[in-house]
C-alpha cells in the first residue's frame, strides 16, 4: 500500500499585505491592532468566526496576568488596557475602579486582584470594532495550513477557506496560532513536553445563586461523582461569573492529550460534553446555589494550555520567573501564578505566586527565520515557565510587542531583529506598555507590601 499521495496544484493569491497575523486569539487580536496602528497594511486570519480565542471560544472570561497579584496594579498596558476598557462597556460588565498609582492613572481591579471579567459577546464586538477602526483586514473561517519559505524568510502562507486553498503574501508574519502552526510549517525548531498540561472544555450555567459556600460544595459534589466512577480525571472546579450574578462558567473538565492531534482534540470535546453534564447533574442535586440552574452551553471548543513551544533566540525558564531575572530586551511582563495543571491528578493544585517578570523579545523570535515572530503560549519558554506565561493578558502583551516589531521591521526589509531593541522598547513605551522604569515604579508598590499573597493549593 502506498504511504501517501503527491498533491500539486496552482493556487491563487488572495492578498498581499505588509503584516499577516495568523490567529485572532488573545495575542493575535492585539498584534493586528498594534501593527495597523504603526501604519502597516495588516490582515488577520482566524479559523473560527470571531476573535478572542480562549476568552470567547473557550469561555474563559478573565484577564489573567493583568495585575501584580500582590498589589492589584496592572503590569500590562497599551492596547491591552484600552481593550479592557472598551470590552467592559459599562461598570457592571467589568468590576474595575480607576485610581492613581504613583505618577500614573491606572486601572485597578476590585475586589479580586487576580481576575477581571466582562461580557464575552462584548469582547467579540469590540474586537471587530477595533479591527475596523485600525484598518485591519479580517478573514474569519480561514485556517493556516502551510508556509512557503525562501531562505530565512517566510514569504507566504497557504490558507484554507470555504473557497479552497489560497496564498497570502506578507512581508512580515506574526504567528499567534497558539500552537506555532505557521512557524512549524516554515521549518522552525520547536519543543513539545512529554507532560503537556491537559485540555479543558468549559461549560456555562444560568439561573444560579452563588454564595460564599458554593465553591466548597461544588468541589465536594464532583469529588463524590469521581469516587463513584462517574468522572475520571477532573480539575478544580473553578467557577467564574459571566455577564451578571446569575450566570457562571465552570472550568473543571480535564482531558489529557495533545492539542495538535485531531484524535485527542476530538476525544477532549466528546468526553468534555459528557463530563459537563455529569458535573451539572451533581451540582444541581447537591449544591444549593445550583438547585434551579440550567446547563446553558459548553464552550465552542476545548481550551489548550500547551503544545509546541518554538526554539527562540532566548528561552524563558522557570529560574527566570522564580528569580525575577531582568531581561535587557524586555517587551512585556508576565504576572500570573506558576499554574501548571497536572494531567492525571484531580481537584485543585498548587498555584505559586510570582513577582512580575520580564518577557524577552528573543523569546518571540524563532531561530532561523528573519521575518516571522510568534506571540502567545507558543513563545520560547520551558514547560514550567509556560505555566505562568501562557495566560490571556500576558499573551496580549506579547501580541502588542510582536505586532509593533513586525510593523517597524518593514523599514528594514522585514528583518525583525534589525529593528533595534531600544527603538522597539521606546515605541512600546510611547504606546503605553509597562516595561523598564515604568514597570519598576509599579512593582515597588507590591515589594513594599507587608501581607503578600503566598503559594497555595487553589
Amino acid at each position: 500500500m502506498a504511504s501517501g499521495y503527491k498533491f500539486e496544484r496552482s493556487l491563487d493569491v488572495i492578498a498581499r499585505v505588509d503584516v499577516l497575523v495568523c490567529g485572532a486569539g488573545c495575542a493575535g487580536t492585539v498584534a493586528a491592532i498594534a501593527a495597523a496602528r504603526e501604519g502597516a497594511s495588516v490582515m488577520v486570519v482566524e479559523d473560527r468566526g470571531f476573535a478572542g480565542g480562549y476568552i470567547t471560544g473557550v469561555i474563559g472570561a478573565s484577564f489573567d496576568g493583568w495585575v501584580d497579584l500582590r498589589s492589584g496594579l496592572p503590569v500590562v498596558g497599551g492596547v491591552v488596557a484600552e481593550f479592557a476598557r472598551a470590552a467592559a462597556g459599562r461598570d457592571d460588565a467589568m468590576d474595575v475602579a480607576f485610581s492613581p498609582s504613583n505618577e500614573l492613572r491606572e486601572m485597578k481591579e476590585t475586589p479580586d486582584k487576580g481576575k477581571i471579567r466582562f461580557g464575552i459577546e462584548s469582547f467579540k464586538r469590540q474586537a471587530d470594532r477595533m479591527f475596523r477602526e485600525a484598518g485591519v483586514k479580517v478573514l474569519y473561517y480561514t485556517r493556516v495550513c502551510d508556509v512557503i519559505r525562501n531562505g530565512d524568510r517566510a514569504d507566504a502562507v497557504v490558507v484554507a477557506t470555504k473557497a479552497g486553498l489560497g496564498i497570502i503574501h506578507a512581508k512580515t508574519i506574526v504567528d499567534a496560532t497558539g500552537d506555532a502552526d505557521a512557524a512549524a510549517y516554515a521549518g522552525a525548531a520547536f519543543d513539545i513536553s512529554d507532560e503537556m498540561q491537559p485540555m479543558s472544555l468549559h461549560f456555562c450555567m444560568g439561573n444560579v445563586k452563588v454564595d460564599a459556600n458554593t465553591r466548597d460544595q461544588a468541589s465536594a459534589a464532583v469529588a463524590k461523582a469521581h469516587a463513584r466512577g462517574e468522572l475520571q480525571v477532573y480539575g478544580g472546579p473553578w467557577i467564574g461569573r459571566l455577564e451578571d450574578d446569575t450566570h457562571v462558567y465552570v472550568n473543571a473538565c480535564r482531558a489529557p492529550g495533545s492539542g495538535i492531534d485531531q484524535t485527542d482534540l476530538t476525544r477532549a470535546e466528546i468526553q468534555g460534553r459528557l463530563d459537563a453534564k455529569t458535573m451539572f447533574d451533581a451540582f444541581k442535586r447537591e449544591v444549593p446555589a445550583f438547585a434551579d440552574a440550567y446547563l446553558a452551553s459548553t464552550g465552542p471548543f476545548a481550551g489548550v494550555r500547551e503544545t509546541r513551544r518554538i526554539v527562540g533566540d532566548k528561552t524563558l525558564t522557570a529560574t527566570d520567573v522564580e528569580e525575577e531575572r531582568p531581561q535587557s530586551d524586555v517587551v512585556a511582563l508576565g504576572a500570573w501564578y506558576l499554574d501548571r495543571h497536572p494531567k492525571h491528578q484531580s481537584g485543585y493544585h498548587m498555584h505559586t505566586v510570582v513577582r512580575p517578570y520580564d518577557i524577552a523579545f528573543g523569546t518571540l523570535c524563532p531561530k532561523g527565520l528573519s521575518n516571522l515572530m510568534v506571540a502567545g503560549r507558543c513563545h520560547s519558554a520551558d514547560s514550567v515557565a509556560l505555566a505562568s506565561s501562557r495566560v490571556t493578558v500576558t499573551c496580549m502583551g506579547m501580541g502588542q510587542a510582536a505586532g509593533t516589531a513586525t510593523a517597524m521591521a518593514l523599514a528594514n526589509g522585514g528583518d525583525v531583529r534589525a529593528v533595534g531593541i531600544t527603538n522597539l522598547q521606546n515605541r512600546l513605551l510611547d504606546r503605553g506598555a509597562i516595561i523598564l522604569d515604568r514597570a519598576e515604579k509599579i512593582l515597588r508598590v507590591g515589594d513594599k507590601m507587608e501581607n503578600k499573597p503566598v503559594s497555595a493549593v487553589r
